[in-house]
């Protein structure tokens, strides 16, 4: 080691040996050991070097060269001798040099100790490696494990999912497979269903075309025999009326003769007959010389037979037989319909849309009044023929007309009266001023002698003659409108035309009354919700009638004219009565009322309101009065009974067999009354057009086709050539009569739908449904259903 002594003392400073210089620095240490400091850090070691290096202390340089590694320690006395004695630089490097060859031995075994111990000391560290690189392993073989049973854990999930999933997949490929086979079976069934329908239209195509045939063959051998017939008849008359003439001329030389002889004789007989007969007659006390009980008397005679009497009154027999003659005239003939068009101005083309024609028709009677507008109503309750916006024209007209003079109206009730003692003895009071005129008839409103307050009804005179030429001038419009849009409506029309004859003869109508009354009087379903005003028979005649004065309003009206009425509360109610009335005249007896319009359904205050119920809604204090029973239709015991027997039909079937045998049984009745779309019919005529219905018989398809014919045919105006098949296939198998009851529906489903506007909570198309199957399930001698 070098030491500083051995350096040449160039400055002639205090030079210091190594072994002082190393007893100072052990006597440092003693020092730190008893004061209690740590030994300086090598880094502040090196520091201090440095900072002596600075300050140029070599004494303090020296003594830290002690405690520095030897190579560190030489290179940093040499910098700092190189700093503060450059003069003895060179010499201390020389030194260095000297004293580096005599310590190589011992550098040697010190590196080899050095070496020694740090082979041990990287043999601990590798030790202590491997026990981290085995502890670490240990940790990634337990992590590994761990990872590997999370993982098995995770597979068998999967697995117990994918099985579950398989399972739920087989599960539901098998219940796809089931309802794939259903379904093709519904199909298979369908199919062979229109197969079978399709042949049976074959077959009844083919029979009604050799039916045809067959009617052509015998109406023209019936022709040529008729023919024969008539021209051996001609001969034979031509015979008989020569011979005739011949005894004809005989008998009256011989007449001539005997009359000569006789006529003295005989005309004195006739002369004393006729003075018996008016001394008997002045015998006979008149009506006007009873006394008022014996009146009274009469008159309840009178009543009780009246409905015999009124068909034996020839009283005006000139002026009925005049009116008769005018309509069956007007009835029987075929007018010329361009004449009968222009002889009402109707001078314009009528389109061939049904719409468009329907409105010109609606527009027509609308502007012409009376007898059309009575017409309009009876076309209104035939959904077949006129589109939806038609059929509302049509009931949204009134029957009115401009009323008769008292003048021309007195002597028509005073000559009707006559069998009674005439107007004054019948009469306390009776209003010059007309309570309401229309088409056929003007009311007026009196007080009878016995006190009843009463209206009277009528007959507008001079009938026959505007009676026959507006009938047959709407017929010719019935019959234009059918050429030109193809839908068949004129047979319908002629029926009509011919019931509403009935209606100018005023004792068809207080039969249908007297019997219309005693019916509702016997059925305690009605009792105080509908009531029929009571009619006065013995007054009644063939151009008056006399009943009940109703102290009410139209229904229309009722909000106006009762402060007490609330639609939520009395329109279901007495819907439902009307509807329940209309269903009980249909099922059980088979005669109806056909005319049940707004303006002949009237509302007044009940005599009695019943007491609220648990569970039920407050009862309405109003019942409904229906009036003018003219229009009143009859079907035939077999119909009534078909007709009951397909409203059971409508309701909705527990499963598809039912629905299959339903339908069978419903094409069956259908075709016997000539229809060919039955779907179509059923939503129109049953249900009253109303599209939200459905046929229960019905396929969706079934009932999607027709409502899609139904507004095809309505508008033409989107795929006009998809119309569907005609609703029907002969009209000559309807009965009119049928075609009324399912009108009757359609007639009022308008007037319902704006009354019902703001009504929370009801439908009454689906409470006139339920009502219709309820009575027709209790229909007499009607066949069970599937």
């Amino acid at each position: 080691m070098f030491d500083f002594d051995d350096l040449p003392d160039q400055t002639g400073a205090e030079k210091e040996t190594l072994p002082a210089v190393n007893a100072r620095e052990a006597h440092a240490e003693d020092s730190v050991a008893t004061n209690g400091k740590l030994p300086t850090a090598p880094e502040n070691r090196q520091a201090n070097v440095e900072e002596s290096i600075e300050t140029k202390d070599l004494k303090v340089g020296q003594a830290c060269r002690a405690s520095l590694d030897q190579q560190d320690a030489d290179r940093l006395l040499g910098e700092l001798l190189r700093v503060s004695c450059p003069e003895r630089y060179a010499s201390y490097w020389k030194c260095i040099k000297e004293q580096n060859g005599h310590s190589d031995q011992a550098q040697q075994e010190e590196e080899n100790h050095r070496k020694l111990k740090e082979t041990e000391e990287r043999a601990r560290k590798t030790t202590e490696e491997e026990d981290e690189r085995a502890r670490k392993l240990r940790d990634e073989e337990d992590k590994a494990r761990r990872l590997k049973e999370e993982a098995e854990a995770n597979a068998r999930k999967m697995r117990e999912e994918e099985e579950e999933a398989a399972r739920k997949l087989r599960e539901e490929e098998e219940r796809s497979r089931r309802l794939k086979e259903e379904e093709e079976e519904r199909t298979r069934k369908i199919k062979e269903e229109e197969e079978r329908l399709r042949k049976l239209k074959e077959e009844e195509e083919t029979t009604r075309k050799l039916r045809q045939e067959a009617e052509e063959r015998a109406r023209k051998l019936k022709e040529e025999e008729e023919m024969a017939r008539k021209l051996k008849e001609e001969e034979e008359r031509a015979r008989k009326l020569k011979e005739e003439e011949e005894r004809a001329r005989k008998l009256k030389e011989e007449d001539e003769k005997r009359s000569r002889e006789l006529g003295e004789e005989e005309a004195q007989r006739s002369r004393k007959m006729k003075e018996e007969e008016e001394r008997a007659e002045q015998r006979q006390p008149s009506f006007a010389d009873l006394d008022e009980k014996a009146r009274r008397a009469k008159l309840l005679e009178l009543r009780a037979s009246a409905s015999k009497l009124r068909w034996q009154d020839n009283d005006n027999a000139n002026e009925s037989d005049e009116e008769a003659v005018g309509i069956l005239g007007s009835l029987g003939r075929s007018l010329s319909l361009w004449s009968s068009v222009a002889s009402i101005g109707f001078s314009f083309a009528m389109s061939s849309d049904p719409e468009t024609a329907g409105k010109q028709i609606a527009d027509m009677c609308r502007k012409q009044g009376g007898i059309y507008v009575k017409a309009a109503q009876m076309a209104a309750s035939c959904p077949i023929a006129f589109a939806e916006p038609v059929l509302e024209q049509f009931q949204s007209l009134q029957d009115s007309a401009d009323p008769q003079d008292w003048s021309q109206v007195e002597p028509r009730i005073s000559k009707s009266l006559e069998h009674v003692g005439g107007l004054d003895l019948t009469f306390e009071h009776l209003e010059q001023e007309v309570l309401n005129a229309a088409s056929i008839a003007q009311v007026h409103r009196g007080k009878l002698r016995s006190g009843e307050e009463v209206v009277v009804k009528v007959l507008r005179k001079n009938l026959a003659e505007s009676f026959s030429k507006d009938t047959g001038n709407f017929l010719s419009m019935m019959s234009m409108y059918e050429s030109v849009t193809g839908t068949p409506i004129k047979w319908m029309m002629d029926w009509s035309v011919m019931e509403l004859r009935k209606e100018i003869d005023f004792r068809h109508e207080a039969d249908l009354h007297e019997e219309q009354y005693n019916f509702v009087k016997g059925q305690k379903e009605l009792n105080g919700r509908l009531a029929i005003p009571q009619l006065y028979s013995e007054f009644c005649s063939r151009r008056l009638l006399v009943m009940e004065y109703i102290d009410g309003c139209k229904i229309t009206k009722a909000r106006e004219i009762f402060p007490d009425w609330s639609s939520d509360r009395d329109l279901p109610q007495l819907h439902e009565a009307l509807e329940t009335w209309h269903a009980m005249q249909v099922f059980l007896s088979g005669k109806f009322h056909g005319d049940p319009h707004p303006g002949n359904v009237m509302i007044r205050r009940r005599k009695q309101v019943p007491r609220r119920k648990a569970g039920e809604p407050e009862p309405s204090p109003f019942e409904i009065v229906a009036i003018d029973h003219g229009g009143y239709f009859e079907l035939s015991d077999e119909v009534r009974k078909q007709y009951a027997e397909v409203w059971q039909l409508m309701e909705e079937p527990k499963d598809e067999k039912q629905r299959l045998a339903r339908r069978e049984r419903l094409l069956e009745i259908l075709k016997l009354w000539g229809i060919g779309h039955p779907t179509r019919f059923v939503l129109e005529q049953m249900f009253a057009g109303h599209m939200g219905s459905k046929d229960p018989t019905a396929t969706i398809r079934e009932n999607g086709d027709a409502r899609r014919h139904r507004y095809n045919w309505m508008t033409q105006k989107r795929d006009p050539e998809d119309l569907g098949p005609p609703i029907f296939d002969d009209t000559t198998k309807m009965d009119p009569a049928l075609m009324k009851a399912c009108g009757c529906g359609n007639f009022t489903r308008s007037a319902w739908a704006k009354l019902a506007k703001g009504v929370r909570g009801w439908d009454f198309t689906t409470v006139r449904i339920k009502i219709l199957i309820q009575w027709a399930k209790r229909a007499p001698g009607v066949r069970k259903i599937p």
